[in-house]
């Protein structure tokens, strides 16, 4: 950014002729316009089908989400608006709501909460209650954005807007950020903009996706009597959307109250986007919360993965569901666990932290989709790079992706930003997280040693390629300042558990 903005000062000062400036000044005009001006729309975005799974099959059925691309002018009005509208409302919303927030004071910085913070709060809440087990329910919801309703995010807004306080802020700046949030939602519909494209296979093959298919809740949502006819409904924002975490955030904001209206001094409730934890020292409170919660997403046609309940799953079923009845947290065999499990961690009821499973497997793929992306560059008759050159390359972005932008002479200093460390910078040093970072830097080498033998084996008498090839069978050190475990755990103090 500051490069930019040097950059224009000086064209501005020293060639205010240049194209380029009378081209940004347009498009900045545009931009205002969009926002003040009364006939301007958003437009439909653009539908781009994510695979779920991290490779797609060509024998099943391969389950997308849809990805909303707006056009430039639209993405940053959306922007602004979005931070317009998040700075007015934010001070109703609850602190224990971390997703898609304000800035505001943590730990004596003022910054965005992240979802490092609710592991903090429930590391926090355990040391309070460090005798016993305590009862914990975990939610979370079917489609939320796919599903969540333009009539009831109207009528949200719409009480939002009338409260007192309102009329401090300019009723023109006001106006134009209800008009576009109506033109936003107006953009879309999931049961017309999404579900028809399933019937067009071509749409998914423009992404080489065979056998594409957007995954939907309607027979739920029937079921459970929300609609008599999905097809009038206007239900589901825009994933991708600016505004649609702060729409996540107003529309869920009265079952947060609800819940925190239960306050006993006891109750724990965190909520990040659709995902919900409660805790309690006693199971009847922390059922009773639990099902206040569930009472408030039927209220507002929304659809749950069914809580399994303790007495009648196995172990394995109840571990692997999405939302759970209250179960003990403790020193528990059975349907109790030690572990808990929130945005992307496990916390240990002694206080041991350690990343979600789920979250391991997920940036092994994400190593070996890196390597393989690659083999078949590696296999192009037609790649003219030295084969030694994209063997660092490949190894340079494995390391920057897990560990950040570390080198030799100064890998005990540099922070670890922009990259998977940085997403878990709350791991404790304990041997549960010691085996998963080892396990992940023993992933690495593995593909990198393979790369490396395939590299070797492929004959090249391109004189640039030669030279580089020659880099092959030099030794390129990758060890611990360059992995998981050590830039994990750098900062922590050593413990045996």
């Amino acid at each position: 950014m500051l490069s930019l903005q040097a950059t224009l000062r000086y064209f501005r000062d020293n060639q205010p002729d240049a194209p380029f400036l009378g081209r940004l000044d347009s498009f900045i005009k545009e931009v205002q316009e969009g926002i003040h001006g009364v006939n301007y729309k958003i437009g439909a975005p653009k539908i781009i089908p994510k695979l779920k799974e991290d490779k797609a099959s060509d024998t099943k059925i391969n389950i997308c989400r849809p990805i909303a691309s707006f056009g430039l002018k639209d993405k940053i009005i959306l922007s602004i608006v979005n931070r317009y509208l998040t700075g007015v409302l934010d001070p109703y919303f609850i602190d224990n709501s971390f997703a898609f927030r304000s800035k505001r004071m943590i730990k004596e910085k003022l910054m965005c909460p992240t979802h490092h913070e609710p592991v903090e709060e429930i590391l926090a809440y355990r040391k309070r209650f460090e005798e016993g087990s305590l009862y914990v329910a975990e939610c979370d919801m079917k489609k939320f954005f796919d599903t969540v309703s333009h009539t009831l995010i109207k009528k949200i807004f719409a009480q939002f807007f009338s409260r007192k306080g309102m009329e401090s802020y300019p009723q023109q700046d006001l106006g134009d950020a209800k008009r576009i949030l109506y033109d936003y939602l107006d953009s879309y519909t999931f049961n017309k903009s999404v579900l028809p494209l399933n019937k067009k296979q071509a749409h998914f093959d423009r992404f080489y996706i065979p056998k594409g298919e957007y995954a939907w809740v309607g027979k739920e949502l029937v079921a459970n009597g929300y609609y008599k006819r999905l097809s009038s409904a206007k239900i589901g924002i825009p994933q991708g959307g600016a505004l649609s975490g702060l729409i996540a955030n107003a529309v869920l904001h009265g079952i947060d109250r609800k819940i925190t209206a239960l306050q006993d001094g006891k109750l724990l409730y965190l909520r990040f986007c659709d995902d919900m934890l409660i805790i309690h020292p006693q199971q009847q409170k922390c059922q009773q919360a639990f099902q206040q919660y569930l009472l408030g997403l039927n209220s507002k046609k929304l659809v749950v993965h069914n809580p399994v309940e303790t007495p009648y799953a196995t172990p394995k079923k109840f571990w692997s569901e999405k939302s759970k009845s209250c179960y003990k947290w403790g020193n528990e065999t059975g349907m109790g666990s030690p572990w808990i499990g929130f945005v992307g961690y496990e916390v240990h009821y002694q206080g041991h932290i350690r990343v979600r499973k789920s979250s391991l497997l997920k940036e092994m793929k994400k190593q070996f989709r890196v390597v393989g992306d690659l083999k078949q560059i590696l296999r192009d008759p037609n790649c003219r790079s030295g084969k030694g050159s994209i063997y660092e390359s490949v190894a340079s972005r494995l390391i920057g992706m897990s560990v950040g932008r570390v080198a030799l002479w100064n890998y005990k200093q540099i922070p670890n930003e922009m990259c998977w460390v940085s997403g878990y910078k709350l791991l404790t040093d304990n041997k549960y997280s010691r085996i998963q970072l080892k396990r992940l830097d023993s992933s690495r080498n593995r593909l990198l040693l393979k790369l490396r033998l395939m590299v070797g084996k492929m004959g090249n008498n391109d004189e640039s390629t030669a030279k580089s090839g020659s880099r092959i069978s030099e030794p390129i050190y990758h060890g611990f300042p360059f992995s998981y475990y050590y830039q994990a755990l750098k900062d922590k103090k050593e413990h045996d558990v």
